[in-house]
């Protein structure tokens, strides 16, 4: 019987299927060098957004929104300056002109506020509104990041706030109260382009991940690509303005949804990505650290410390909430064993 798509997971097809065919993958980026330069690319479709699933808002401004941070985060995982966005979008030919105008809105102004240029891309019919985005960025010759070079000793740091995402969609779907759509990640997500940019500049970032699928499987795959043990410290996962939820801030942090970055740090260059950060106005966090040992993550919550369980975002697995609904995955959130 045939092997399936859906017994190896993305992870298994990222790491020994597509190279086979691929001159560049398993990173966020890809990047091709050119005069000096090298230009980085990434290409994504973008899923129904949360602002239609969890906020009940169906107005196709958000989806336009989303599909272009989706891949300016990419490009802020590789420490890119951004260039041009691309989008190749599928509407229902029974959709209204104004709808259109509306999706095509919320992609012009997400380009604006990550500093990209809408540049075309193509147009078809199609049974449902969907789209694929592609963002070209630049960077100097040998300033790209990517998810290898973390070391023994690194410090764990996320560059842009966690757990907001969750707190805001916990706090409509328990309280029915709707958070400012223009500055709220469960309608308007920033990526963190200009702040990493900057970071990737100074060389003080050993490796980065975009943390689009969750803060556990960013931080495995993170081991996975380094050789190295990472462990994931509860104690600096706190989230402002989240006591009403009776949850613990550590869980809002696990969830997608914040377009933060993951990134390795030596520990004398601390000093220079929180002035970095402070300087830009971007959050800046240390939550944790590298060290030798098996490709595994640990949670260390108040000195005691466990394995990561899994909780996944991952493509055709079973147990990721592509497959089983975004109630499971909310489910599994709250519900997720911790060190106790």
């Amino acid at each position: 019987m045939a092997t399936t798509l859906r017994e190896l997971g993305e992870r298994y097809l990222l790491r020994h299927i597509i190279p086979e065919y691929c001159a560049s993958a398993g990173d966020d980026c890809a990047s091709i060098g050119l005069d000096g330069s090298d230009i980085v690319l990434t290409t994504d479709p973008v899923p129904s957004p949360a602002a239609h699933i969890l906020g009940g808002d169906p107005d196709p401004y958000w989806m336009g929104w989303l599909l272009v941070v989706i891949n300016a985060s990419d490009l802020a995982a590789a420490g890119a300056s951004p260039l041009a966005f691309l989008s190749a979008l599928e509407i229902e030919p029974e959709r209204s002109l104004e709808e259109f105008r509306r999706l095509l809105a919320g992609i012009r102004d997400s380009c604006e506020n990550e500093g990209l240029v809408y540049v075309g891309g193509n147009l078809r019919e199609g049974s449902r509104l969907g789209g694929v985005g592609t963002a070209i960025g630049r960077a100097t010759h040998g300033e790209v990041l990517s998810r290898h070079g973390a070391l023994p000793g690194d410090l764990l740091m996320s560059v842009g706030p966690g757990g907001v995402f969750w707190r805001d969609a916990l706090t409509i779907l328990r309280r029915g109260i709707i958070p400012d759509k223009l500055t709220s990640p469960v309608f308007s997500p920033h990526s963190q382009i200009r702040v990493m940019h900057a970071l990737a500049k100074q060389g003080v970032i050993h490796a980065a991940i975009d943390n689009s699928d969750g803060l556990l499987p960013s931080l495995q795959q993170l081991a996975v690509a380094n050789a190295v043990s990472v462990t994931l410290d509860t104690a600096p996962l706190s989230v402002a303005d989240s006591t009403e939820l009776a949850v613990d801030p550590a869980r809002l942090w696990l969830g997608w949804g914040d377009w933060n970055v993951l990134v390795a740090v030596e520990p004398g260059k601390l000093r220079a990505v929180l002035e970095t950060g402070l300087a830009l106005g971007v959050e800046v966090t240390t939550i944790g650290n590298f060290k030798d040992g098996e490709a595994q993550v640990f949670i260390d919550r108040g000195g005691k410390t466990g394995p990561a369980p899994r909780l996944e975002s991952e493509r055709f697995a079973a147990d990721s909430w592509f497959s089983e609904g975004i109630q499971g995955y909310i489910d599994r959130l709250l519900s997720v064993n911790l060190p106790e």
